[in-house]
């Protein structure tokens, strides 16, 4: 398996969200969004990797992914 920006991400919010479980503060996902999340990320890497086969553009086009998401959810944020 190579190693690919999404599942550097993926990673991350799993370390993240076990890093959490001994926190008496509310969870910012529940284990049903975290189970969620995984899935789309490990379906939309699956369909990034069928898209393209050049490397380079793999991980262009993940990272560029990952930052319209990031901003989409911060503007969503901001407005409820």
């Amino acid at each position: 398996m190579k190693l690919t920006p999404l599942n550097i991400t993926l990673a991350c919010v799993l370390v993240w969200a076990v890093s959490e479980m001994g926190s008496t503060d509310k969870a910012l996902f529940s284990w049903a969004g975290l189970l969620i999340l995984s899935v789309v990320l490990i379906v939309v890497d699956i369909l990034f990797r069928l898209w393209t086969k050049n490397t380079q553009r793999l991980w262009i086009m993940q990272i560029g992914f990952i930052l319209l998401v990031g901003i989409i959810s911060i503007l969503i944020k901001l407005q409820f």
